[in-house]
């Protein structure tokens, strides 16, 4: 029997698109005329609708490629080349994966043979075309949007605090465009007030906690809300201070005559998407445009917090190198933890403090502030002991269950039924007139529906297996590192013990008197 895996993919999820099924069908129909004498079996992996083909770790997709690395499907096949992969390297890694464990691919829609050297090429040039439309595409967005924000239109997303958008009439077109709240606006003029009375961000937090003051949306400000506030151009009076400012960082800006003083500003560019998230731009890669919106400070004062923002950096940095679990220690709260250093009569006191308690009070936590010895010496002790015990040292596992078969043993059962399936199969062929082919018939079915769901624990097993091996090897090497770190404890610089620590602890967590390690 030849097991076909067919992937079928759409970008945008719709709950009336049966596209998806289309395509299924589509590829069943082709492999209906391809494979015409031989006996087929189909698995679907369609749960990626919604994905994009530039992104590979799709569920759907990752379930696919791990059936063909366990040698369980012979054909992958897909109606259209793109639904698969959207990146020429990409999508050769991929194939080698298929070649490697003999699988063959098939798009409908191109309608190529990857047996042929000629058909290999074909696939190739298709694959390159689909990352090259992916990639024109992209970049008509791209430059679609950055005309949109060098024009002052508003480009969507979620709106400034304060601000409010309203839609207007321009030529044969509608555009957004943003306005000032007059009943919201007075949070971010208080926000600029304080940080330029001298309060440090993470004391306008607290200060916002303790007045009751919240965002739009019913929430208490934290730190990066309070900073992308401040931080905004939109604030900012169109002055030909700001043109300056904002010349001297590097941005894109329109004519300096547009800088009359009398409207705000918009920043455009100040994050970029990733394949995970968003990462903040430098200022050299923004746009700022010219807005029809009121401004809300002066440019001098949206610029003196900007300075003001450069002074608490410089004055939070820190002075001592102390606290080697510093980055991987954690509060009972789930906070993280950071160091308060001082002299004292020329002695150095260093402890590790709670940030939440130190933003909000003992309201929000009660831990306090411990000595850096107590918790680093507790940590030490910890280690020693692995290095004395290395049995004893696991990292979590998902397979706890002793239970589960092996694939070996699910791979004898596989080749048990199959080898009956071929027997009664042969036995139905000489008695398809006789009263026993119905019983025959029965059985192959109920082997047959026993052999997917071994198929199925196959798949799983397999995975379990490869995840156990993969700890097994970190567990290796995190002890190894223990161990170098204890033997060299003494004559390693501060710096590279804590790099050590933070490579092999996820993080350690203060739970009253006692430290819980994660590695």
């Amino acid at each position: 029997m030849l097991t076909i895996g067919i992937y079928p993919r759409k970008s945008v999820y719709r709950d009336n698109s049966d596209s998806v099924n289309v395509q299924v069908q589509l590829c069943k129909d082709y492999a209906g005329i391809i494979f015409k004498d031989q006996e087929v079996d189909f698995r679907v992996y369609d749960k990626d609708e919604g994905f994009s083909g530039k992104n590979m770790n799709r569920p759907s997709f990752r379930e696919l490629m791990e059936d063909v690395r366990s040698n369980a499907l012979d054909v992958v096949m897909v109606y259209k080349l793109d639904r698969i992969s959207r990146n020429v390297q990409e999508f050769s890694a991929m194939y080698d994966i298929f070649q490697q464990h003999n699988v063959s691919f098939v798009s409908v829609k191109e309608s190529f043979d990857t047996t042929t050297p000629m058909g290999r090429t074909v696939m190739y040039i298709l694959a390159a075309f689909a990352q090259l439309e992916r990639e024109n595409t992209s970049e008509r967005v791209t430059d679609n949007m950055r005309a949109l924000g060098a024009a002052g239109k508003w480009t969507g997303g979620k709106l400034p605090s304060g601000m409010t958008s309203v839609r207007r009439q321009v030529g044969e077109k509608e555009h957004s465009y943003l306005m000032v709240d007059e009943n919201t606006i007075w949070l971010v003029k208080q926000l600029y007030g304080l940080i330029l009375q001298g309060y440090p961000i993470t004391r306008i937090e607290r200060y916002c906690k303790d007045h009751g003051i919240k965002s739009q949306s019913g929430k208490f400000l934290n730190t990066s809300q309070i900073y992308n506030i401040i931080t905004n151009p939109v604030y900012c009076q169109n002055s030909i201070e700001a043109y300056y400012y904002f010349r001297d960082q590097g941005c894109a800006l329109p004519d300096e005559q547009l800088f009359d003083g009398t409207k705000g500003l918009i920043g455009y560019g100040k994050t970029k998407s990733g394949k995970q998230s968003q990462k903040k731009q430098d200022k050299a890669a923004w746009t700022v445009a010219i807005g029809i919106h009121d401004y809300v400070m002066p440019a001098a004062e949206w610029i003196a917090a900007q300075e003001r923002l450069g002074v608490n950096k410089m004055i939070r940095t820190a002075k001592h190198d102390c606290g080697i679990l510093k980055g991987v220690m954690r509060c009972k709260c789930g906070a993280r933890m950071d160091i308060r250093t001082y002299m004292k009569n020329g002695i150095r006191f260093s402890y590790y403090y709670c940030t939440d308690m130190a933003r909000q009070g003992k309201s929000k936590c009660d831990t306090g502030y411990i000595r850096i010895e107590e918790i680093e010496d507790a940590f030490l002790k910890q280690l020693r002991r692995i290095r004395l015990n290395p049995e004893g040292f696991k990292l979590q596992r998902d397979d706890a269950d002793g239970s589960l078969q092996s694939t070996t043993s699910i791979k004898s059962e596989l080749r048990q039924i199959r080898t009956s399936i071929d027997n009664l199969t042969t036995a139905l062929m000489t008695n398809m007139d006789s009263a026993a082919s119905s019983y025959i018939i029965a059985k192959i079915e109920e082997l047959d529906k026993s052999k997917r769901a071994l198929e199925g624990n196959l798949r799983q097993a397999s995975l379990r297996e490869n995840n156990a091996r993969t700890l097994q090897d970190m567990e290796t090497e995190i002890y190894n590192n223990i161990c170098y770190l204890l033997d060299n404890f003494d004559s390693i610089e501060y710096h590279a013990k804590n790099e050590l620590i933070r490579k092999i602890v996820r993080k350690c967590i203060l739970e009253d008197k006692s430290l819980r390690i994660i590695f």
